[in-house]
């Protein structure tokens, strides 16, 4: 029979934001999900911000190629080619459940739901974020609506994102049964309880957390109100104050977003412990969600028989380099978390850097699908031992890339020069940036060099 799968995608989920990697996070299932699968330690997305990253994922081409550089372009056109497709149109029921985020966003989610099944989907009920959840209209915005208690989320919604209330901590007004990611769950779990034994299946759960705000419910919150998070990392040094400038200065400067950069002058260390225990409780209360929908396919005897991926959009950076949010390329906004666990096969870590769309391809491969969508590439090979990685690993967002070589990332800002220029295997924590400077003349001259060649093979 041929296996099922299903894909749990969490959207801002840091890539260290797991019991097994940062001691204190509680993560028992996706811990133990770890152990069972193929992690690759070093995935990154192929862009730091939701819709560039979904749809590269979808369509195995580069953000700059499908002209989707941030949330508020119009995203996928109906007639965009995805992996999705190859997988329904060899006889697999396909359905989302949860947040997609291949388009822009409609006043009522459902009056797209046409171009949704289009990318693949023939079963849909999307949603659209937590910021949001109370202005775009889907299901769970009826569910409020009928419990009376979309106004009062739609108030504290107001409250936290009115200036200098970005970090605001405080738990949801809602109770734990009825907050987002809750009820994906039950939707999640109310469509395996009936999903077919006989038929094959591919179920896409779309988790809105750990994205911001940070109004993890009280009962999650509490369970690191004694904890002391790490420390977040410092922003980085330039070793050259005359190197080249990009978008990452102009957030910090306040020239891509006033508002958010006087938040971020605001912002104390109180303000950073506050928002990590409450991202840190989103990520339990996710973990647990899991733990039901995992439950559910034992129960019903399909696990033996299920291919289980666990990934994430992009990162988020907590705190980390003065910064909140993701849209950089530095490791906690663009690294992610990636497991695969295949029935009968033992967990293992593989370190080799990858791309999120890879995805698309290995998952066709594992189901036997044959596919050739942009540039994903199937990482079966590596995953057997007789592959070799890419080349290179690319990000894009705002017009810059990032390329990833060895151990060096560097950033291209719009002009296309190196502004942002790490070792990693010397700096991981990314303190030292060595753009510009003489020492790294050679090292930068190699990667623009490739750079090009990127360039000319897409």
């Amino acid at each position: 029979m041929k296996k099922n799968l299903l894909f749990l995608m969490a959207d801002q989920f840091a890539y260290d934001a797991l019991g097994y990697i940062t001691p204190g996070i509680r993560t028992p299932c996706l811990n133990q999900l770890a152990k069972e699968s193929i992690r690759f330690t070093n995935c990154y997305t192929n862009a730091p911000l939701c819709m560039p990253a979904r749809a590269s994922l979808a369509t195995g081409l580069y953000p700059g190629e499908l002209g989707i550089d941030d949330n508020f372009c119009a995203g996928l056109t109906p007639e965009s080619k995805t992996w999705m497709q190859k997988i329904r149109d060899t006889g697999y029921e396909t359905s989302l459940f949860g947040k997609a985020h291949l388009h822009k966003f409609a006043s009522d989610l459902r009056d797209m739901e046409w171009q949704t099944k289009g990318y693949g989907y023939d079963i849909v009920d999307e949603l659209p974020g937590p910021r949001t959840y109370g202005i775009k209209k889907s299901s769970y915005y009826d569910y409020l609506k009928e419990k009376g208690l979309l106004e009062c989320y739609c108030r504290d919604m107001e409250k936290r994102y009115e200036k200098g209330h970005v970090y605001d901590c405080s738990p949801t007004p809602l109770e734990v049964t009825d907050y987002a990611d809750v009820y994906i769950a039950d939707r999640a779990v109310e469509y395996l309880e009936q999903v077919s034994k006989e038929s094959p299946w591919f179920f896409t759960v779309g988790f809105g957390g750990p994205h911001d705000p940070w109004d993890t419910p009280k009962e999650y919150a509490d369970l690191y109100r004694n904890m002391t998070p790490p420390a977040p990392l410092k922003a980085p040094y330039s070793l050259n104050p005359n190197r080249p400038k990009g978008v990452y200065d102009e957030i910090l400067n306040g020239k891509y977003d006033p508002g958010l950069t006087e938040d971020l002058r605001n912002m104390t260390e109180q303000d950073i412990i506050g928002l990590r225990r409450s991202y840190y409780g989103h990520v339990t209360l996710i973990d647990g969600q899991i733990r039901r929908i995992i439950g559910c396919l034992e129960k019903r005897g399909l696990l033996e028989n299920t291919v289980i991926v666990f990934t994430a959009d992009h990162g988020e950076q907590n705190g980390d380099y003065g910064l909140l949010f993701k849209q950089t390329f530095l490791e906690t906004s663009v690294r992610i978390p990636l497991m695969i666990s295949i029935p009968s096969q033992k967990g293992q870590s593989i370190h080799t850097p990858v791309e999120l769309m890879d995805l698309g391809a290995t998952l066709c491969d594992l189901l036997g699908i044959s596919q050739e969508t942009g540039h994903s590439s199937s990482l079966l090979p590596l995953m057997s031992g007789t592959g070799n990685a890419k080349k290179h690993v690319i990000s894009q967002l705002f017009g810059e890339t990032m390329l990833l070589e060895d151990s060096f990332k560097a950033v291209f800002n719009q002009a296309e020069e190196i502004y942002l220029l790490f070792d990693l295997n010397k700096d991981p924590k990314e303190q030292f940036n060595l753009a510009g400077t003489r020492e790294a003349a050679k090292i930068e001259k190699k990667l623009r060099c490739s750079y090009d060649e990127w360039k000319w093979e897409k």
